[in-house]
């Protein structure tokens, strides 16, 4: 008795699903920071950035939160069929710190922490 289907394609299957979860929590991710970011002059909320298996110390040029998920969603496409990548999502703004500590009365609670917070929540 034999299967039904081949493994490889089974595992090709498996492969392409679990890319197209990574990337739906990744943009939710994202989606969250840019929602909880505070804005002054904007910058902040669209500084945040994907990488995959690395971080970069790169600062992104000033752009809006649209031009962030973008690039992102480039990023992620570009590494389907990878599965199994570790992704970063990252802001290397100069005051990106001091606002999740506290220091923006917009988002006492920090962005990053609340932005986790609610991607486990959604994919728990």
């Amino acid at each position: 008795m034999g299967w039904s289907r081949s493994l490889a394609g089974f595992a090709d299957e498996v492969e392409a699903t679990l890319g197209e979860r990574q990337k739906q929590m990744v943009i939710f991710a994202l989606q969250q920071l840019i929602q909880h970011s505070p804005v002054d002059s904007g910058a902040y909320r669209g500084s945040h950035f994907v990488t995959l298996n690395r971080r970069d110390n790169i600062t992104v040029p000033e752009s809006g939160p649209d031009e962030a998920l973008r690039r992102a969603e480039m990023v992620l496409d570009a590494a389907m069929g990878q599965p199994f990548k570790r992704v970063y999502i990252q802001s290397n703004i100069a005051y990106g710190e001091r606002i999740e500590n506290g220091w923006s009365q917009q988002a006492p609670g920090g962005v990053y922490a609340v932005a986790t917070n609610s991607t486990r929540e959604r994919f728990r």
